[in-house]
């Protein structure tokens, strides 16, 4: 999972069981294994389903392109530059954040975006992924499946290598997993797509040593992974591709692991880059790794720095770093840049407001809803939404590069995109009207709502510090104030990056609603991000509609096309119905990339992995 910068620095987490959990790449990898005619049909199924379910969302909609197409139009996803290329040198990259980054640096464990954009660059998942985010034959693993026998088996490739020399095997998968399902794991991807493995809960409660559902070969060079429940998202991302190195954590306690030297200061990994020094919360230094399993790659290094957004313009016309994701607020000022280029994309994010609604039981891992909590009226969760101009937020606190959301499916997986739903948009007499309806009147007519007992009623609102964030917060809080609901902010100031999510995951129940974002990863279902038994599930809201249509979406019914696409648009419209929280934006994500910089694409990580094919043109970036 991952947490994503925006404007605010509303940092987006990325549930996904990929390692880049929604960083993608295009580019190829090597092709030393012929795709076999199963796993042909694996892929055309799966194409075949988003497909038709693209076909079907699509009738009766309106023949108008919706503004994040016409935005995305006018970025390329790839730097141009036919330019020579130089022998090696050292990209500088920009990790624009104002708080130094977590620095938790395993697959397994890390959370936030910032963490993620240093892995992308020594790590990845063994399995590689096309345009439509199925999986194909181009990673450092193949694959078959069964869907009669709900099995999929790895093969791994020879001669891919950790950083230290020892050979990957698909062993190293089976510990990740060991991992995840151990009891004392903490982190955020022991999920149902991890419990969907055959043996995984009975690991996890200890009643089991192994995870039966795990058939290693004698070589550790095969792997079938056994499923309760074989669906179509398993082939986008939904089963775990990660592996760790067994050896290298060799007597490390599962609770010790994240904190662990080797996570924080020495990691490893299999990527084309390994660590060569970490300054912590600062700047990662990267050097080539020769033995790569796809070639030697072309830079001799990189360096990834901390930079604060408001540092970002000068630095790049300065020349000082080659890559950085650029600001929404500052991209006006900087329309024609000229010794830098942008690139764009979509991004599979959107931003919300959840609701605080129960608490997470880590001993039952499962989370329970509390239908007494404050914000438990449906009405008033709703009049919130409606309350708050999301379009002009868009438009002028993100220059048009933010995009009202609908629904919490975003427009690249518009295949599942329920496009009939028309979201929250902005309606302030309906939201009073709805206050109306639930009780929540202006009693002493101070300008404020009393709850429905009639005593005064303020509801305790989460969000980040962070670039504009202050006008961001006050622009909404006077939206609610319109309609006549008194929200102020948590600790009455706006909330560090980590201390945000340290009190929203560990439910601190000071707050009433909050401000996050989310990246999806490859894989839609929504039992990862408001599943009952997901830790992800911030709302904590629960119920039995919730459950029943994620359990369809999560069945071998869902390779029924029409079934798969009705249930994904049936689930959207209960959740505009239950809101649990409202999807306010959907993004597009902004990358200037220096002119000596050669091959580098926005269409970002578990793609298909293409950090050693980029170059450079030059010995230093170039300036303005």
């Amino acid at each position: 999972m991952k947490k994503v910068l925006t404007l605010l620095m509303v940092t987006v987490f990325v549930i996904s069981t990929l390692s880049g959990c929604g960083k993608n790449k295009d580019t190829n990898a090597s092709k030393g294994t012929d795709v076999s005619a199963v796993n042909q049909t694996a892929e055309e199924e799966t194409k075949e389903t988003a497909a038709e379910a693209t076909k079907e969302t699509a009738e009766g909609t309106s023949d108008k392109v919706p503004a994040y197409e016409e935005m995305a139009a006018k970025f390329p996803t790839d730097a141009a530059n036919d330019n020579p290329s130089i022998e090696g040198g050292t990209l500088k990259v920009a990790l624009v954040d104002s708080s130094a980054f977590a620095g938790v640096l395993n697959p397994c464990f890390y959370e936030d975006e910032y963490d993620n954009q240093i892995l992308t660059w020594f790590t990845e998942p063994i399995i590689s992924y096309d345009e439509n985010f199925v999986a194909d034959q181009d990673g450092a693993a193949t694959y078959e499946y069964d869907k009669d026998a709900k099995t999929i088996t790895l093969h791994m490739r020879e001669g891919v290598k950790w950083h230290d020399g020892e050979p990957v095997t698909l062993d190293d998968l089976v510990f990740a997993y060991e991992v995840i399902c151990d009891k004392d794991y903490e982190g955020l991807r022991y999920d149902d797509s991890v419990t969907n493995v055959v043996g995984a809960e009975e690991y996890h409660k200890g009643t089991a040593d192994t995870i039966s559902g795990l058939e290693l070969s004698k070589d550790k060079m095969t792997l079938t992974i056994h499923f309760k429940d074989f669906y179509p998202s398993i082939l986008v991302g939904g089963f775990w591709t990660n592996p760790i190195p067994r050896h290298y954590y060799e007597g490390i306690a599962i609770k010790d692991m994240a904190a662990d030297p080797k996570t924080r200061q020495n990691p490893i990994g299999f990527g084309p880059f390994k660590v060569k020094n970490v300054v912590p919360g600062e700047s990662v230094e990267l050097e080539r790794f020769d033995d790569y399993w796809m070639g030697k790659p072309k830079l001799d290094g990189v360096v990834v720095t901390v930079v604060n957004p408001d540092l970002v313009p000068s630095a790049m016309e300065e020349g000082k770093y080659d890559v950085a994701e650029f600001s929404t607020q500052q991209y006006p000022n900087y329309t024609n840049p000229t010794n830098y280029q942008y690139i764009g994309e979509i991004q599979t994010v959107f931003s919300y407001t959840g609701f605080k609604l129960g608490k997470w039981d880590q001993a039952k891992n499962e989370n329970i809803y509390d239908s007494n909590c404050k914000m438990a009226n449906v009405k008033l969760r709703q009049a919130i939404g409606y309350a708050v101009d999301n379009e002009t937020i868009g438009q002028q606190l993100y220059s048009g590069l933010r995009f009202l959301a609908t629904t919490v499916i975003t427009p690249r997986h518009g295949a599942y995109q329920n496009k009939e739903l028309a979201g929250y948009n902005y309606d302030p007499e309906k939201a009073k009207k709805l206050l109306d309806e639930a009780g929540y009147l202006d009693v002493d007519g101070d300008g404020f709502r009393e709850d429905p007992s009639g005593k005064p009623f303020t509801v305790t609102w989460a969000t980040m510090d962070g670039e504009n964030a202050d006008a961001y917060a006050q622009y909404k809080i006077q939206n609610w104030a319109d309609v006549g609901l008194k929200v102020e902010l948590y600790n009455g100031r706006l909330t560090e990056f980590n201390a945000f999510y340290d009190a929203v995951e560990g439910d601190d129940p000071a707050i009433d609603m909050y401000d996050g974002a989310w990246q999806t990863g490859y894989d839609p279902n929504p039992a990862s991000l408001w599943g009952h038994n997901s830790s992800a599930n911030y709302t904590r809201y629960t119920s039995e509609n919730f459950d029943t249509i994620i359990k369809d979406i999560s069945s071998d019914k869902g390779w029924d096309n029409d079934f798969l696409s009705k249930r994904y648009h049936d689930w959207q419209q209960q959740f505009f119905d239950e809101v649990p929280a409202i999807p306010t934006l959907w993004r597009m994500r902004l990358k200037a990339v220096n002119s000596r910089v050669k091959n580098y694409t926005m269409t970002e990580t578990d793609i298909k992995q293409t950090e050693h094919l980029i170059e450079l043109t030059a010995e230093e970036p170039a300036k303005k």
